[in-house]
This record gives C-alpha cells, structure tokens and sequence, in this order.
C-alpha cells in the first residue's frame, strides 16, 4: 500500500509536469543495482552524446551515494526529485523489466526501450509454457486482481511490450528473439550494449572482482534458475569429490560457481574451499565474472552467448531434465557444440582436463561466433544509440 500511496502522488507529479526534450532515464535489476546494458548505455551516452541529460533511476542508497560520489547524475525512485526527473523524461531505458523504474507512466511523445539483459535461450516471456503463465496469472479474478491491478495502475508505468525496438546479436536470434516478444516486434541486430565492457581492459580494472586468482585457471560455472526460483539449487560440482578438489589444487584450477540470481535468496552459506569457491551472493557483475573467466560451463543459461564474444572455450552441463521438466529451451546447442556437452560430474571432469591440457583447442570456432554475433568488436552501445536516434520524434 505503500508504494500506492507513492504512486498517487506520481500520478499527479506526472498530470503536470511536461515531458523535457532530451531527458533520458535509465534503471536496471528492479532498481537494486547498478550494471548491465542501462549502466552501460549510460555511461556511453554521457561521455559521447552529453546534450542528452541522462539520469539513473534506483531504488538502493547504496547505488545512490556511490554515483553521488562519482558526480553520476542519479535519483532515488521514492523521492520527490525522482518522480520529478521520471515525469520529465522523454526516453525510458530498463533491462529487466517495466519494474526496474517506478512511475514511468506511458504519455504522449515519451518513448520505452527494454534493452534486454540476455539473449533468447530458454523459453520466457510470450513463449513460457503455458502451465507457467497459468501458474504465474493465476490471479484473474476477485478483490486480489482488482487490488493488484489498482497497484499497477499508480506503481508500474509500461512494460516490455512497450519497447519501440528489442535487441538482437544475430540473424540466427532474431527468430527466437520474436518468439520471446512476438512476431511483429522489431528486432534490431545491434549487440547488447551490456557487453562492450568485455572489450575494455582499462574499464575492467576498475570493476570490483575477487583477489588470488593470478596464475590460476578460472573455469566459471553459471547455471540457470530453476522454476524461477523456486525450485532447488543446482548442485555445486566435484563439492563431495576430495580426489577431483585435490587435482584442481594441483593444477592450479579454480572452479568459481555462479548461480542465478533467481536462486540467489535460496543459497544459504557460501562454499569456499582453494579451489572451488561459490560467488553467488557476492553479487560481482555477469559481465565482470565472464571477462575473468578462462572458461565457463552452463546449462540452459544464455551466458554463453556473450561468453562467445571472448573467444574462449564454453562447454555445458546437463545435469537434469531441464528441458521437459522446466520451462524448455528454444534451440538445441548440441548442434553447434557437440564435443561439449556433459551430463555427468565426470564427464564435466574430463573437459576440465581438455581445458587445462590443449586450452585451445577447445576454443569455439569463428563460424560459432559469427553465428551468434554479427558484430564482435565492443561498439554496442553506440549501434544501440544511434538506432534511438533514428526513431526520435
């Protein structure tokens, strides 16, 4: 009820306040954090484009203070001066979802992109199985709809099918990316501006990362959630083998195991031992962790999309019945990554040993990069913004 009330008062903020020319608002992870293609299509627009006024939306202190002391324009959502700045906003960039800013209502020549903070690998949005959607609209009638509606009304201004555009990195995306937002969505081959971090080094060294690792070779492991997050936590590899944790130490081998956020609230203690070591709740930034990462090892996440751009080796673990049990996946990997899949621990085993034993050969080929990325080169963000650009008003 609480942010009801906050609404009501946007609500009216929004009733008079004009939309300002060239005022760009970004949020990203429910408003929590500060990262992935909103932070970075920020920054960019910033240093390139500074007649745009950019100003990150959050709902965290901590994201607030910190960009406070970096001189990085930012207002809290729940705050006078935030729903000022949102009403006031021409352009509306989020990543996750409509959720990310509170009260970005939709008015006459304001316009929405949903960046996107992945590419389509498993089944989500308009193609989530149907026993999903039922689970997850199950409210569709009685005082608890009317309730949640009314709260959608002050609290949730659009959604992702507000988007002017969707991004894509590839042809061979864009058939999956419009099973994700529908078939009559425009799909744009720009890159995920989240991802031309991965191509500066300078920038990297600022990012907050673990300490130790000089000298090791880092094999990360980022599964996906399961049942969005509701279900159990996926296994932490090799945690009851002291024979295969003795041959990593030997080998100077970490394994660094990064479940899905979704997953996170149910990951109750953090596993350390030297040579595999669990940073889910440390909350380190995706593109943070891949950048770092000699080699990583996946499910059904789509981590290994971007992975690819580094042109390191990538391998999958299919432990379960994801596919029929869970909400599905799009396309079959096993055709382009054949001599990579595992279903066991000991076959996850034996491609650490290929890593470590022939690195490069077991690197993906240019004809797998090329498939899943037009553009390989860190100039996301501005394909990204000069497609804005193309559709202002």
């Amino acid at each position: 009820m609480k942010l009801t009330f906050y609404g009501v008062v946007a609500r009216v903020i929004a009733a008079f306040t004009p939309i300002k020319k060239n005022q760009w608002i970004f949020g990203s992870d429910f408003g929590n954090m500060y990262r992935e293609g909103a932070r970075f299509l920020y920054e960019y627009v910033r240093k390139e484009h500074p007649e745009y006024h950019c100003t990150f939306i959050t709902k965290n202190p901590t994201v607030k203070n910190e960009m406070d002391e970096k001189g990085f324009p930012c207002e809290m959502n729940l705050s006078f001066a935030g729903m000022k700045t949102i009403a006031q906003a021409d352009v509306v960039f989020t990543t996750q979802s409509g959720t990310d800013i509170f009260f970005a209502y939709r008015k006459k020549k304001r316009r929405f992109y949903y960046i996107g903070h992945s590419q389509p690998y498993k089944a989500a949005y308009l193609s989530t199985p149907k026993h999903y959607a039922d689970r997850m609209f199950a409210q569709k009638k009685g005082i608890p709809y009317l309730v949640n509606k009314i709260c959608r009304y002050f609290v949730n201004g659009y959604d992702y099918r507000d988007s002017v555009f969707y991004v894509s990195t590839s042809e061979f995306l864009v058939p999956y990316n419009k099973m994700f937002f529908g078939e009559n969505a425009d799909i744009r081959i720009t890159g995920m501006p989240r991802n031309d971090i991965l191509f500066n080094d300078e920038a990297m060294k600022r990012e907050r990362w673990l300490e130790g690792l000089e000298g090791k070779l880092v094999i990360t492991y980022m599964p996906t959630h399961r049942d969005y997050g509701l279900g159990k936590v996926t296994p932490i590899p090799f945690i009851n083998d002291k024979n295969i944790q003795q041959w990593l130490k030997d080998n100077n081998v970490v394994l660094l195991v990064k479940q899905h956020p979704n997953m996170e609230k149910r990951v109750e203690q953090d596993y350390y031992t030297e040579s595999i070591i669990d940073i889910t709740r440390q909350k380190y930034d995706p593109q943070v962790c891949l950048y770092h990462s000699d080699a990583v090892v996946t499910d059904y996440s789509s981590a290994f999309i971007d992975f690819l751009l580094l042109k390191r080796p990538v391998f999958f673990y299919f432990y379960d019945d994801y596919e029929k049990s869970d909400t599905g996946i799009l396309f079959d990997v096993k055709d382009d990554f054949p001599d990579k899949i595992c279903y066991s621990e000991s076959d996850f085993f034996e491609c650490v040993k290929r890593i470590k034993e022939n690195y490069d050969s077991m690197k993906p080929s240019e004809q797998i990069v090329s498939k899943y990325h037009k553009y390989v080169d860190g100039n996301s963000c501005e394909r990204y913004f000069n497609a804005v650009i193309e559709d202002k008003i």
